[in-house]
């Protein structure tokens, strides 16, 4: 009877998810590809598709607002009253909560010194006020509601998605999974010259999503499934060092994520997060992390 009711909530978890996915790529997708299909057309009813409109905002928010209509029809007020504490919930050990608080930007800033001292500058070229000044004047500027990405879609990928796909396979998967459709559903961007994604290329930036996706479930596991500390914070700095001066390498992203993926051995295990497996039966217990 347990395996009935495990394989059961599994499969109503794995049903749940993918609806999630096909509805947030409908929307977005349906939006996007209205202005790469008919552009004059689509400008004159919705207006410009540019960063910051009200349309481009309505794209990008697809995830987020999914996932509060889904939970609430799926699920009913308790299970979107366990949606939105996951938005302000901190939680974990100390240094994972420090990691998501300030690891991205630490990270850039450290390998800023090695390649300072590598190359024989020294550590004084090093333009530290990108990090002491720059980057808290781009964060108290309100960059976390100008930029829409990390509260208009981290209640998606990590509130809604990551849970369920945590308890149908394994963590690691589970993340490169995650990245996977996380990165493919920016495909459109990249043919729209009014959005940031256009200056790029999409190869790249797919395995660098992968990435981030990495480093995110790590923080979801090992903060109890904060959506604050592994989805919304980390992915204000993901897009935000670049506006105070700090350029991220790619391949270091990628490299650090493999090493991660292929190493990271107890990291990937946790028994202390609500396994969230549906909306419908919700158990505390182990996640199928091994």
């Amino acid at each position: 009877m347990r395996a009935l009711e495990t394989r059961g909530l599994k499969f109503s978890a794995a049903a749940e998810v993918l609806l999630f996915f096909a509805l947030v790529y409908a929307i977005t997708w349906t939006i996007c590809g209205a202005y790469l299909l008919a552009p004059k057309a689509a400008a004159a009813v919705l207006g410009p598709m540019k960063t910051g409109s009200v349309v481009f905002f309505a794209a990008v928010y697809a995830p987020s607002v999914t996932s509060i209509v889904l939970t609430l029809v799926l699920g009913g007020w308790a299970a979107l009253r366990r949606l939105g504490a996951s938005v302000v919930r901190i939680a974990g050990r100390w240094w994972w909560i420090l990691l998501a608080l300030v690891g991205y930007p630490l990270l850039w800033l450290l390998i800023a010194m090695i390649e300072a001292l590598a190359s024989g500058r020294g550590l004084s070229s090093v333009p530290y006020g990108n990090w002491y000044s720059a980057l808290p004047l781009v964060i108290a500027g309100g960059f976390v509601f100008h930029d829409a990405g990390p509260l208009g879609e981290e209640l998606g990928w990590r509130g809604f998605a990551l849970p369920r796909l945590l308890a149908i396979m394994q963590a690691r998967w589970a993340a490169l999974t995650l990245g996977a459709v996380w990165a493919l559903w920016h495909l459109p961007a990249f043919f729209l010259s009014g959005l940031s994604q256009s200056k790029f290329q999409f190869g790249s930036f797919f395995f660098v999503v992968v990435g981030f996706s990495v480093f995110m479930t790590l923080l979801f596991i090992h903060t109890r499934g904060s959506v604050l500390l592994a989805g919304i914070l980390p992915h204000m700095w993901i897009n935000g060092v670049s506006k105070a001066g700090i350029h991220p390498i790619d391949w270091v992203i990628i490299a650090i994520a493999a090493a991660l993926v292929v190493f990271g051995g107890r990291l990937w295990r946790s028994e202390d997060i609500p396994a969230i497996t549906s909306l419908r039966g919700m158990t505390k217990g182990p996640l199928n992390a091994v």
